[in-house]
């Protein structure tokens, strides 16, 4: 396949899956937008694609601010052509027990996982149809908003929204040729998954951290946890044109520990 000639906003991209995903789409032939909070980590990724050849530039981005997430768009649209894919990939992970939970640190994770993913897609694909072109549109959900976390139910409960936002996003803007799908990850090595583990292993004296991570591999038919990269095959398929008829689906891919 490939994305010559496309142009692709990534948000989350200064690291973890959306990263991996910004370098797969520049080896490709697209240009990336890279957008994420921490401006500085955003241009680092620009520049790693940049040095490797592709094109790509940064900008700092809280999907939380309209200004942000205007700006974002509009950077991508200002490139010939116009925004083609974009890859709602920002989010933050709130591990704790569940008795523990406030009213703010289940907003914080709300804010950013549902309400700007969202209205990072509204705009994308305002800018799409504005531009009269069709486009890929892909959220990162999890399979943790398949089956809920107890030690994060802020955030199992945001993924279960973004599959249902995917959904209803699909049918909403498959008239205007726009594809929204997700991806559902499973256990990746990542920094929300060093938060995860750092959590269990506080939480009990008698566990280390490798031997909780040796807990959740048991639950893997592959028998290993994900990498980041693990994640850019369905990235690529769902932004390439074979997946011209895929729409609102959310695809684990999770190594087997999921089924439904």
């Amino acid at each position: 396949m490939t994305l010559t000639g496309k142009i692709a906003l990534v948000t989350g991209a200064a690291s973890g899956i959306s990263r991996e995903i910004a370098h797969a789409y520049a080896e490709q032939g697209a240009r990336i937008v890279c957008a994420d909070r921490n401006g500085e980590a955003a241009e680092a990724t620009a520049a790693a694609i940049r040095s490797a050849g592709g094109q790509a530039e940064a900008l700092r981005c809280d999907i939380t601010s309209q200004a942000d997430r205007d700006a974002a768009v509009s950077m991508a649209t200002s490139f010939d052509g116009g925004l083609d894919i974009l890859v709602n990939g920002a989010g933050i992970l709130q591990a704790q027990p569940l008795l523990d939970v406030t009213p703010d640190s289940f907003q914080s994770v709300f804010d950013i996982n549902v309400t700007g993913l969202f209205f990072m897609l509204q705009a994308s694909a305002r800018a799409m149809i504005a531009a009269g072109r069709s486009g890929r549109i892909i959220n990162l959900a999890s399979i943790a908003g398949r089956q809920g976390i107890g030690t994060s139910v802020q955030y199992s409960a945001s993924k279960a929204a973004v599959i249902s936002i995917t959904q209803s996003a699909g049918q909403a803007l498959a008239p205007h040729n726009i594809c929204v799908n997700a991806i559902a990850p499973g256990f990746v090595q990542t920094a929300m998954w060093r938060e995860i583990q750092a959590m269990a292993v506080a939480g009990s004296a008698a566990i280390a951290a490798e031997e909780f991570n040796d807990g959740i591999v048991q639950q893997v038919a592959k028998g290993r946890l994900a990498d980041p990269g693990d994640m850019v095959g369905a990235a690529l398929f769902l932004a390439g044109e074979g997946a011209e008829y895929v729409v609102g689906q959310t695809i684990n891919v999770d190594g087997g520990t999921l089924f439904n």
